[in-house]
């Protein structure tokens, strides 16, 4: 069954969000992509719902050194038999956790099961982030004016 498009930029725009409130902390508007029942998998460990992912999202962000950007591609999405949207996409994941040493590289697939809530709006239903491989990026240091 062919996907609306309107439903498939909703979707984009999830995927964004996610991304955007990860990178910087802000669990409250993480967790609020995520319907009441949602569960998010990720590093083999389950979280259920908006509230245990917020805490996952703020506890990970308390590391004054932690830096992470998320970036998405490649997504894939069909029609589910139940009016759910299913996605997949591939991410990529840079995270420095300490100043000077290498840059982590994660590439990820996700697994992705989008339903509306109450209101009518598209939110995560689940959410399965599976590494596929990870790298060692070199940082480069910036050369410093006298």
């Amino acid at each position: 069954m062919p996907t609306d498009p309107t439903d498939v930029l909703a979707v984009e725009r999830l995927l964004t969000d996610f991304a955007w409130f990860a990178d910087r902390g802000d669990g409250a508007a993480l967790g609020d992509l995520f319907l009441a029942e949602a569960i998010l998998t990720v590093g083999g460990r389950d979280l259920r719902g908006p509230r245990q992912i917020a805490e996952d999202c703020r506890r990970r962000f308390t590391d004054p050194h932690r830096k992470t950007r998320h970036l998405w591609t490649n997504l894939r999405v069909e029609q589910g038999d139940d009016g759910s949207i299913v996605a997949c996409a591939l991410q990529l994941t840079f995270e420095q956790s300490t100043p000077g040493l290498p840059v982590q590289l994660r590439v990820n697939d996700l697994h992705d099961e989008f339903r509306k809530d109450g209101g009518g709006r598209w939110r995560f239903a689940s959410r399965r982030i599976e590494r596929a491989m990870g790298l060692a990026l070199q940082t480069v240091q910036s050369a410093q004016a006298p």
